[in-house]
């Protein structure tokens, strides 16, 4: 999970390390981690410019004006257990924040169901379609220490939460160049992991049938400069599927897609697709499923060799997945169809 969670990270953390020849081999089969080898956008050849007339990319974010005072949280009725702290904020609050299974354990926290938000730790929230958490621990500095879990809202002895960058909003905007593009005639969830967090794939966005959603996007200054990563549900999903399934149960780690997408030190954004090796190994064939392609909706796109990044009927076109590189302005989608 963790390491999956980081393939696109290290795109965005800026590696620049050529491969070396031995390598290549064995490199190519997993293009995914090729590109943690290789120069940013070295593979990336043939460019694609979106066509004349292409209509406008969703709707602009309005960044919300950044400030220190945490909700009280009351006029909810969402769960506080025993000793728990209590979620500060309520639906449709005006900083984006989405409460996630608000009347499980974790009480609205971007946390798994059983979890609760105690004394004495992190607590991460999560925020609306196209935005991100801007709120971590200033000291995590390792993506697998024991900082890697400490997004969100400190909770001190007492129970009082704080907020670690007080000038920055609780969510903030992302790149605003990706979306997803749903062609089919059932909605699809895509659920995007929590981290800093426990990387619980708890956080919603939701395509509607023949509608669109934008994809949080983080810049290259989020955690570490880490990616985000979104498992992709089935036709006929919902945010009800954000939860860690299993193998018998093909929802949330165990769905069909894993997207990622995130902006490099170099200014560009680098979105990906495959087939999720979980759903595969379950046994479940990714050929009955629906299908997935990027395209670019506007400015200079950089595909593979062969001009095209889609999975398609069981089979990539590039085997295990493929990125695709968006210079600054470009927008693009993952259309599913």
């Amino acid at each position: 999970m963790r390491l999956l969670t980081c393939v696109l990270a290290l795109v965005a953390a800026g590696t620049t390390a050529a491969a070396p020849l031995a390598d290549l081999g064995s490199l190519l089969q997993d293009p995914l981690a090729l590109l943690t080898k290789l120069p940013l956008g070295g593979l990336l050849s043939p460019t694609s410019t979106a066509p004349t007339g292409t209509s406008p990319y969703g709707p602009t974010a309005t960044p919300q004006a950044p400030g220190s005072e945490i909700p009280d949280g009351q006029g909810h009725n969402f769960n506080t257990p025993s000793g728990a702290v209590r979620f500060p904020w309520n639906y449709n609050n005006a900083d984006g924040v989405v409460p996630i299974t608000p009347r499980a354990s974790n009480g609205g926290w971007a946390m798994s169901p059983d979890q609760k938000c105690v004394p004495n730790s992190w607590c991460p929230y999560a925020c609306q379609p196209g935005y991100y958490a801007a709120q971590w621990d200033p000291a995590a500095a390792l993506y697998n220490g024991p900082g890697s879990m400490n997004g969100g809202l400190y909770a001190d002895a007492s129970g009082k939460l704080s907020k670690p960058f007080p000038a920055r909003p609780f969510c903030a905007p992302g790149m605003m160049n990706a979306q997803i593009r749903n062609t089919l005639g059932k909605s699809v969830s895509a659920c995007q992991t929590v981290y800093p967090g426990n990387e619980a794939m708890l956080i919603p966005s939701v395509a509607a049938p023949g509608g669109t959603v934008s994809l949080n996007v983080v810049p290259s200054t989020y955690w570490l400069g880490t990616s985000a990563q979104y498992y992709v549900n089935l036709a006929g999903s919902s945010a009800d599927q954000c939860i860690w399934g299993n193998a018998d149960k093909p929802v949330g780690n165990w769905g069909v897609f894993i997207f990622g997408a995130g902006q490099g030190k170099d200014g560009n954004t680098y979105i990906s697709v495959q087939y999720n090796p979980l759903y595969l190994s379950a046994g479940f064939k990714a050929a009955d499923a629906y299908n997935a392609k990027i395209v670019c909706d506007a400015g200079t796109c950089n595909f593979p060799a062969g001009g095209e990044c889609k999975c398609e009927k069981g089979k990539c076109s590039v085997d295990n997945g493929c990125t695709v590189t968006l210079a600054a302005g470009a927008k693009a989608s993952f259309v599913i169809y």
